[in-house]
């Protein structure tokens, strides 16, 4: 059975890829006749504008939802006023397959008007990096979520039925509690509307591409926000060890790839740091933020002009940290595998002020 739904999953995302490139071309064709007949060609189009608020629910209603709205839902809809994409705050959290991702989605996904969308680009790639020739229509979807524009990209929705995403969008979910609009175009769009803060959780981007894409859109800085998340690789390693997909990965199983990208967004992350305003970055641990979870979460919201409030507040009082985690690699790793991955990774280690543990050993092998 669940090799049925990963080959379900893979047509799904067949399917989605071919519609999503058709579509985006027929908008490109119509928007360009739109722009060589209008006489008013000075109103610019992209991920800069927003559908207008709408009067009533009844704007709202899809055909493809059977039954009554949450009744949660339908309140929404009339308290919440729309949030103008240029009060919006945008924040890209770029990091690692098995680097405590979790703990900072859950904390950023607690205030109750973000609308978190976690792993996105999971349409283009099942476990690897954007390859150069998806960026475009990678960073396409990127610029319609931002705005909110779901409906122009029906096929991210329906890839998003084959899984438990929506769930990670806490605004979403308590909404649309669990039926058909968790992932219904328009009303994910009329609850994304009504976000003030719009988080996005990569682990198939690189920083650099991140920084490339807004030198291309330097309109798009404005609202941006880059959070470099990051874990010691030795103990991300112990972790992606007890994945059987990931072990099968060559990209995912070795040390030397992992520690590759890192080395590569190290250099990202400097890129955006030059090209950024200082409030716009910032790189976080995954040991400081278990270690000392209010001081440096309210750093972090503090630097990046991100809303502190009562739900946040409420998160960091009750949420349970796991205090042993960040440290069982440590105790389960062999001397051999230590010193083969502080081999590969010396430099990562040391520019993110992680400690050397290995001692020299002249035999051994990786486990």
């Amino acid at each position: 059975r669940a090799n049925m739904r990963w080959q379900r999953n893979l047509v799904l995302v067949g399917f989605g890829l071919v519609f999503f490139y058709v579509t985006s071309m027929c908008r490109l064709f119509f928007r360009t006749r739109e722009g060589q007949t209008s006489s008013g060609g000075d109103e610019p189009t992209g991920a800069t504008s927003q559908p207008p608020e709408s009067s009533s629910v009844e704007a709202f209603l899809d055909s493809t939802v059977e039954g009554q709205l949450p009744a949660a839902f339908q309140v929404a809809l009339k308290n919440y006023p729309v949030v103008p994409l240029s009060d919006v705050k945008i924040v890209f959290v770029l990091t690692y397959y098995r680097a405590g991702a979790p703990l900072l989605n859950e904390l950023l996904s607690s205030d109750d008007k973000t609308f978190f969308n976690f792993e996105p680009l999971g349409l283009f790639t099942a476990n690897g990096r954007i390859r150069q020739g998806r960026e475009h229509h990678a960073f396409g979807l990127i610029e319609e979520l931002m705005a909110c524009r779901i409906e122009n990209v029906p096929l991210y929705t329906v890839w998003l039925e084959g899984t438990d995403f929506h769930q990670r969008n806490r605004f979403l979910s308590k909404l649309c509690e669990g039926g058909q609009a968790c992932t219904s175009p328009s009303h994910m769009s009329a609850v994304c509307l009504r976000s003030s803060t719009r988080v996005f959780k990569f682990s198939r981007l690189y920083l650099s591409q991140v920084a490339n894409w807004l030198k291309r859109n330097p309109g798009m800085a404005k609202s941006v926000r880059v959070i470099h998340f990051v874990r010691d690789p030795r103990a991300v390693y112990y972790s992606r060890r007890r994945l059987k997909w990931c072990t099968s990965s060559p990209e995912c199983d070795k040390a030397s790839s992992l520690c590759d990208q890192m080395r590569a967004d190290i250099d990202g992350f400097n890129e955006l740091v030059r090209q950024l305003p200082a409030n716009r970055t910032q790189r976080l641990r995954f040991e400081d933020l278990v270690a000392n979870p209010l001081n440096e979460t309210v750093r972090l919201y503090s630097r990046l002009g991100l809303d502190y409030t009562g739900s946040v507040s409420q998160y960091l009082a009750t949420r349970k940290s796991p205090k042993n985690a960040p440290n069982r690699w440590k105790r389960k790793l062999s001397e051999a595998t230590l010193n083969i991955i502080e081999e590969v990774c010396y430099d990562v280690l040391e520019t993110l002020g992680y400690e050397l543990l290995a001692p020299e050993v002249q035999e051994g092998e990786l486990e």
